[in-house]
């Protein structure tokens, strides 16, 4: 990671600062001290962020047996890890939404964004990990260095993506060559500023590169397959088209195959429905078609 990388995330602090909320939740989830109560306390000094929780406690996306409508029994069921999961998700598509990204389609952004997310989770179940909900977390934000470079370094990524399209090299190469640094490596910086777990950091970092991951390989390689499973599924993110094939070495890792992406997009495309209709309705967006 170069530290011009770090220079630029730094940048972001200040334009486009988290709620506090996430910090508080952050550090609840980490203290063994923390009580339901504790959590409870912090996410009711925010009524739209506790009425949504107990929304997505109610839908299919969690598919509990009965009605939850005491938003301590929600963070019962849910669990500190998954809520701070849920919580960051929500935020960081609020926060980042509210950026004037000309370059950007937001909406097509984030549809890509919660897709992988979606995926990621399928794929996380299927390889038996523990907390399936972070990797949810990682897929949603698994591009978002590139949020952070064109709102801070927009007329070099125009010339990044120019040269991707005219030479058909893959995009990081052409971040690489331009900026001298990539968007992973940015997304890295941000995550790590923010304080997130190392196994959501290092899957967003290596989710071009599994094979590189020195550390969480696995959740790496679960996020490398969900994006270009995403692409597949025509949640593409952007004006390029998917130009990567699945890393064999992500197939390896996570001990799956390419037979299994057929049945993947079709759970996921159930799940995707009622994900998009919850977290895009921070930025109210319609939901995709």
């Amino acid at each position: 990671m170069t530290l011009k990388a770090k220079d630029v995330v730094k940048k972001i602090k200040t334009l486009a600062p988290l709620p506090d909320v996430c910090i508080k939740i952050n550090q609840l989830a980490d203290d063994p001290r923390a009580s339901t109560h504790d959590i409870k306390r912090v996410i009711e000094t925010d009524p739209a962020l506790a009425a949504r929780l107990l929304r997505i406690a109610n839908s299919p996306f969690y598919g509990f047996s009965s009605k939850v409508d005491d938003l301590n029994r929600a963070v019962m069921l849910i669990g500190t890890q998954g809520l701070r999961d849920l919580v960051w998700g929500m935020s960081s598509i609020t926060t980042f939404s509210k950026m004037n990204i000309k370059q950007v389609d937001m909406k097509a952004f984030w549809e890509h964004a919660v897709y992988t997310a979606t995926v990621s989770k399928v794929l996380a179940k299927k390889c038996h990990v523990m907390n399936p909900d972070r990797l949810f977390l990682s897929g949603l934000l698994h591009d978002i260095g590139h949020l952070v470079l064109f709102q801070l370094m927009p007329d070099e990524m125009e010339v990044a993506f120019v040269s991707s399209q005219e030479t058909g090299e893959k995009l990081i190469l052409a971040e690489k060559n331009v900026l001298g640094f990539t968007h992973p490596s940015v997304s890295y910086a941000l995550l790590k500023m923010w304080n997130l777990p190392e196994s959501i950091c290092h899957a967003v970092a290596y989710h071009h590169q599994p094979g590189k991951c020195e550390g969480h390989r696995l959740d790496a390689a679960i996020v490398h397959i969900a994006d270009n499973i995403a692409k597949m599924a025509g949640k593409s993110g952007n004006s390029l088209k998917s130009q990567e094939r699945i890393d064999a070495n992500a197939w390896k890792i996570t001990g799956l195959n390419e037979k299994i992406i057929d049945s993947v997009i079709r759970i996921s495309d159930e799940q995707y429905k009622d994900a998009i209709s919850i977290y895009l309705a921070a930025i109210k967006v319609a939901p995709a078609a």
